[in-house]
């Protein structure tokens, strides 16, 4: 092929058609996405505005070159009608047009690819915050969309797919050619519309099977294909500053995608596998008969290959702890298969799921803790994946205020608990399983509809369970059966909604009060136990107290009922009346028959009597001889009772009482022993042994 101004100029409407082509699929996708709403869509918009550079700067390097071959025309036409020299001849260096074109190639291409690099990695780090804010709910403009308009949808993809991966084999053809070798990188661009508008397509088809994850992976892989373009522009940028020039090689732009361009001309990946298929065997094995033979059986091999998996297929091996179901359209054909081998339909037409009926799965209905202690204190802080919501639980009954108000009849109290399930399929369960609920994870969460609607049910009847006990019920006393009737109350719940699903055991590895109040149930278990302590000592004391007074205690009952019978007809009828007294003597022979202190004491109080009325009984004896001595010698009864009166004061101090100065007073005394016929006591002795 002539290399001319005409090639160039027929490259720069190709050139032009690719920017007019990229601008109106890109304008086309941006408008449906905003008017459907779909975020998959304006992703793929924004990809495809990006090829606009690439097109625009082909469009201004190919026309420069079609300068360029004008003016060497134009040279050359020149030096012929001037007999081969040149007006231009004595001007050194390169010419206006071709240094143009050297300087474009030199900056603007690097510049354009550097450009593009940007806008992709910004494009792409948008995207990314832009679906990681969906796990945000408070940020603001981070939905997911998705349009509803399936199958214009599935028309607008799969047709500009369609373009775009034509008009790259069109250009990636015309760039074998030398002078077309540039648009390599537009054709490349347009393998990349191509794979992401299929790649569209085939999201959208699975959401006709009610499969709409894929869109979200397939929104997630749009920026990291922008961003591995991002890291091939930059290499190919770097590898180009050191790469030596060749004169009249033009240079490959960075843009120029090396693996896009491999999918626009497939051709030249048989033939890369050709010569690394010879360059390992050391020979060409690609022209020996045994290859030629397999390239001509590689339909039949590829047909057989087909069947096989189309039987492998048909073909379901069951565990002896899983079974299976058949599903056509989604709907369950047959009944549940048990371990073995089940065959169906080959896909699309039936599949099969396989659940493990025999796993036991933790379904965690609470806060879980993020570290698991061997010892933690109730007043100890615990760092949870989420907050923690307390239960409520019954409280103690309130006394009567001072006032004469009341509290309620029943408080109540909190209690944080750390809760999960063990649980798997019943045997006979998996049909009610399946129906109970979907599988569907929806986004912002982490669990399945199914696990979210069994945590539902659970906490509701765990709930309901712990307000109807005490705290003392839950947290102390009961805590041992608490387990077991939950695990009971919960199994109920589950089978009355038909869920398919066997409790296996309920985990309460942390139940405590809520809050900071835990720090306070020290002093009160303290408190408690002091209490006890002391109502055990007091009811020590009052068993030690009545066995020492009464005796026997086990009697202290009857004892205290007669006291108060007593009490009663004393109050009625008086304390001398002959039923009080009786029911006094009644009293006493109790408590002498217990042979308590009390006994003792009645005892010594009857001795003391008996003492008391024979001393007065001896007075009053003592008082008749008197008075008969009286009787017959008034007279000397009295002198002898004045004498023994002063006899009694013979060995007593005596004192002298004056009422006088005392220095006027002068007392002679003498002292002297009086004879015995003054001896008084003497003489009454003697006289008394007389008679």
């Amino acid at each position: 092929m002539r290399v001319d101004h005409h090639a160039y100029r027929k490259a720069t409407r190709v050139a032009g058609f690719g920017f007019l082509l990229q601008a109106a699929i890109a304008m086309t996708l941006l408008v449906f996405a905003i008017v459907s709403a779909d975020t998959v869509f304006r992703f793929a918009a924004y990809y495809l505005f990006g090829g606009l550079l690439v097109w625009l700067s082909l469009i201004v390097v190919f026309y420069q070159h079609t300068q360029q071959r004008l003016e060497a025309l134009e040279e050359d036409e020149l030096a012929a009608s001037r007999g081969g020299a040149s007006v231009f001849e004595s001007h050194a260096g390169e010419r206006v047009a071709a240094r143009r074109l050297r300087l474009m190639h030199s900056w603007l291409m690097p510049a354009v690819s550097v450009l593009l690099a940007v806008y992709l990695g910004l494009g792409a780090a948008v995207m990314l915050r832009h679906l990681g804010g969906l796990d945000d709910p408070s940020a603001a403009g981070s939905d997911f969309l998705m349009t509803g308009e399936l199958g214009w949808a599935i028309a607008v993809s799969l047709f500009f797919a369609a373009v775009c991966f034509i008009f790259s084999r069109f250009v990636a053809g015309m760039a074998r050619l030398t002078a077309w070798q540039n648009l390599r990188g537009g054709a490349a661009y347009m393998v990349g519309n191509a794979l992401v508008m299929l790649a569209a397509a085939v999201g959208i088809i699975l959401r006709f099977f009610e499969n709409e994850q894929v869109m979200l992976w397939i929104a997630y892989a749009i920026p990291a294909f922008m961003l591995f373009l991002v890291v091939e522009i930059v290499i190919h940028f770097i590898l180009n500053i050191y790469r030596p020039r060749i004169p009249g090689e033009v240079p490959r732009p960075a843009f120029d995608s090396r693996v896009l361009s491999l999918l626009a001309a497939p051709e030249s990946i048989v033939r890369s596998l050709n010569e690394a298929v010879n360059y390992q065997f050391g020979f060409d094995i690609t022209s020996s008969w045994g290859y030629q033979l397999l390239l001509r059986s590689f339909g039949w091999l590829l047909l057989f290959g087909a069947m096989v998996l189309v039987f492998l297929n048909m073909m379901v091996v069951i565990e002896p702890h899983q079974q299976a179901i058949k599903l056509s359209g989604g709907e369950i054909v047959g009944n549940v298969h048990g371990s073995g081998i089940m065959w169906k339909l080959p896909w699309p037409f039936e599949t099969a799921d396989v659940y493990d009926v025999g796993r036991i799965r933790r379904l965690p209905l609470t806060a879980q803790r993020l570290e698991h202690p061997n010892v933690q204190l109730w007043s100890e802080t615990i760092e949870t994946d989420r907050t923690r919501e307390p239960f409520l639980v019954g409280g103690v009954r309130a006394a009567p205020l001072a006032t004469g108000a009341k509290l309620p009849d029943e408080l109540y109290s909190l209690v944080d608990a750390e809760i999960s399930l063990l649980v798997r399929i019943k045997p006979d369960g998996l049909l009610d399983f399946l129906n109970f609920a979907s599988d569907l994870r929806r986004r912002r969460q982490d669990s399945t509809m199914r696990e979210n609607a069994l945590r539902a049910l659970a906490l509701r009847t765990v709930t309901q369970h712990l307000s109807a006990l005490t705290v003392d019920d839950v947290i102390a006393a009961g805590r041992g059966a608490l387990i077991e009737s939950l695990r009971g109350r919960i199994q109920e719940t589950f089978d009355a909604m038909s869920t398919g699903i066997e409790v296996v055991a309920v985990n309460v590895p942390l139940l405590r009060p809520a809050g900071n109040v835990a720090k306070y149930y020290d002093d009160y278990a303290t408190a408690k136990e002091q209490r006890r302590e002391t109502v055990a000592k007091a009811e020590e004391e009052v068993s030690t107290s009545l066995a020492f007074w009464i005796g026997d205690a086990d009697r202290a009952g009857e004892i205290l009922s007669l006291i108060e019978q007593w009490k009663r007809l004393r109050d009625e009828l008086g304390p001398d009346d002959t039923a009080v007294i009786d029911k006094r003597i009644e009293i006493e022979g109790v408590l002498t028959e217990t042979g308590g202190a009390l006994a003792q004491e009645i005892a010594a109080a009857e001795a003391q009597r008996w003492i008391e009325l024979l001393r007065a009984r001896a007075d009053v004896y003592k008082h008749q001889g008197e008075l008969a001595a009286y009787q017959a010698a008034p007279h000397l009864y009295r002198e002898r009772e004045i004498m023994r009166v002063l006899t009694d004061m013979a060995n007593r101090r005596k004192y002298v009482f004056v009422g006088v100065d005392p220095s006027r007073v002068k007392l002679d005394v003498e002292l002297q022993e009086s004879p015995a016929l003054f001896n008084f006591s003497d003489a009454l002795s003697s006289e008394g042994t007389s008679k």
